[in-house]
């Protein structure tokens, strides 16, 4: 049976993969998340961020059966730590500036707070595991 901590990168996989699909296909649904009106540019660069969704769904998905200790797998988690911190530094940021319902922007900053939280937490725990795999290849 796989680790129970990989959970964590199929979760990620899935989320992200399912509001890459909203996102790219749907983009119209998301005008729920702002206060205006969505015009072309707006549109365009929803289905950009959707693209970038879709890469990480890829790329979580792909690690989630890797072993923990592999320099990859933990770069991976690196980089989502450090792309779900700076989108709860963005959405805090501009909570307040009208773009995004507040509702909206305060939920989004937890979610991927909640995720930069979670991944590191991953990290943290798997320390372990690289630590004894590399004593274990210096015997």
């Amino acid at each position: 049976m796989s680790n129970p901590l990989n959970l964590i990168f199929t979760y990620h996989g899935i989320i992200s993969g399912l509001t890459a699909l909203q996102t790219l296909l749907f983009t119209q649904t998301t005008g729920f998340l702002f206060n205006q009106t969505l015009d072309t540019a707006s549109l365009l660069c929803i289905q950009f961020y959707g693209a970038t969704l879709a890469c990480l769904a890829v790329i979580s998905l792909l690690s989630r059966n890797m072993p923990n200790m592999l320099p990859c797998k933990r770069a991976t988690a690196c980089g989502f730590i450090v792309y779900h911190g700076i989108m709860t530094l963005i959405l805090i940021q501009n909570r307040n500036e009208d773009i995004m319902h507040k509702n909206a922007s305060l939920l989004l900053s937890i979610f991927h707070g909640l995720q930069a939280f979670v991944l590191y937490a991953w990290y943290t725990a798997t320390a372990s595991q690289v630590k004894a795999f590399l004593k274990e290849n210096k015997k």
